[in-house]
C-alpha cells in the first residue's frame, strides 16, 4: 500500500493507514476519483453557479454572455449542493468514500451536509476551526472527506493541519478574527499548538483528504495569478449517533436532539421510527468582499432556521 511521511495512502482500508489517522487526525487518499468524474464535478459547479440548477440564496447567477469563469469567480462557497444536483447527491456515496468511512467509523454511516467551494483566485482562506464546533456528535464520530477538484497547492489554498490536534478531545475557544485573509467564519484560539506545528496537505486532483471532526484545519488565501482551488467536502458521522445540531420544533430533551435532514450511506439506520426531514437549505456562503454581516451573538453565524454549517 504505502505511506509517505505526509499520510498518502493508496487505499484508506490497511492497519496502517487506519494507525496513520487514528494518530494523526486525517490521511489522504491518493488518485481515489476517475479525472473523467471530476471532470463532471466542475462542469456541475459552473452550473450551479451560473444558476442552471435554481434559484439559490446568495447566488449572483449569470448574466447574458458571461463566460463560466466569470460567474465562478465571484462565488466561494455553496453549501448543501447535493440538494439541487443529482450528481453531487449520489457523490454522497462515492465507493471510495463509503469504504473510508466504514474503515474508520463504520459500519453505519450518515452523511449530514456538503459544500462546494470554489475559490477562485484572490478568495479568502478560512481560519483554524475544528468542525465538531458547527456539527455537534454525540460520539465524536465527525469525519471530513475533502475531494479535491483541483490540484491543492500551499499558492493555491491548499488545506493545513495541526497533525494529532483531535487527540485530546478539546474543543477550543473561538472569536471573531477581522482578518481579511480568512472567510466570515470564526477561529479557534488558546491552543497549545503554533502555526510551526502545521503542515500542508498538498494533493492532486481527484484524491481524498480524510479528517477528523476534531483536528485543527485552516486554508489561507488563493494567491496564485489565475485559476481555482475546488473542492468538495461532505461531512459525515456514525449513524448509530444522535445529532443535536439544532433545536426542533417541538420541545424535547438534550439527549434526544437528532437532526434528521441526513443521508444514509451504508450500513443500517438505528432510527428508522424517526424519519427523515428536508430541513437544509442551498445557500452560498459569504466570502467576506464587501463585509460579512457580522453576528456577534453567533459563532457559526447561522440563523435559527439553518443549522450551524461548518465552514469546512
Amino acid at each position: 500500500m504505502g505511506q509517505s511521511s505526509t499520510g498518502r495512502f493508496a487505499s484508506p482500508l490497511g492497519a496502517e493507514a487506519r494507525d496513520f489517522y487514528a494518530e494523526n487526525g486525517y490521511l489522504v487518499v491518493k488518485r481515489a476519483i476517475d479525472p473523467r468524474l471530476i471532470d463532471a464535478m466542475n462542469r456541475e459547479a459552473a452550473a450551479i453557479c451560473r444558476g442552471d440548477r435554481g434559484d439559490i440564496p446568495g447566488l449572483i447567477p449569470a448574466a447574458p454572455g458571461e463566460t463560466d469563469d466569470e460567474v465562478l469567480a465571484r462565488h466561494l462557497c455553496v453549501h448543501f449542493p447535493h440538494k439541487v444536483s443529482p450528481l453531487f447527491f449520489d457523490l454522497l456515496a462515492h465507493p471510495v468514500l463509503v469504504d473510508a468511512l466504514r474503515a474508520l467509523i463504520g459500519p453505519d454511516v450518515k452523511c449530514m451536509q456538503s459544500m462546494l467551494f470554489i475559490k477562485a483566485s484572490g478568495k479568502p482562506g478560512q481560519a483554524w476551526h475544528q468542525d465538531e464546533d458547527y456539527i455537534p456528535t454525540r460520539d465524536r464520530s465527525l469525519t471530513g472527506c475533502w475531494i479535491a477538484l483541483d490540484n491543492a497547492t500551499t499558492e493555491n489554498g491548499c488545506l493545513w493541519v495541526v497533525p494529532g490536534s483531535h487527540r485530546p478531545g478539546v474543543l477550543w475557544p473561538m472569536r471573531w478574527h477581522a482578518d481579511e485573509s480568512f472567510d466570515c467564519s470564526w477561529e479557534s484560539f488558546d491552543f497549545p499548538y503554533s502555526d510551526d506545528d502545521a503542515v500542508p496537505v498538498e494533493v492532486q486532483a481527484g484524491s481524498i483528504v480524510v479528517f477528523n471532526g476534531y483536528l485543527l484545519h485552516r486554508s489561507l488565501p488563493n494567491r496564485a495569478p489565475s485559476g481555482y482551488r475546488r473542492a468538495l467536502v461532505n461531512h459525515y458521522m456514525s449513524a448509530s449517533s444522535l445529532l443535536p445540531w439544532i433545536w426542533p420544533e417541538e420541545p424535547t430533551g438534550m439527549a434526544q436532539l437528532d437532526f434528521r435532514d441526513v443521508v444514509l450511506v451504508c450500513g443500517k439506520d438505528p432510527y428508522p421510527y424517526k424519519g427523515f426531514e428536508n430541513r437544509s437549505r442551498v445557500h452560498v456562503r459569504p466570502s467576506g468582499e464587501g463585509g460579512c454581516g457580522h453576528d456577534e451573538k453567533s459563532v457559526a453565524g447561522a440563523s435559527e432556521e439553518e443549522p450551524g454549517t461548518s465552514p469546512g
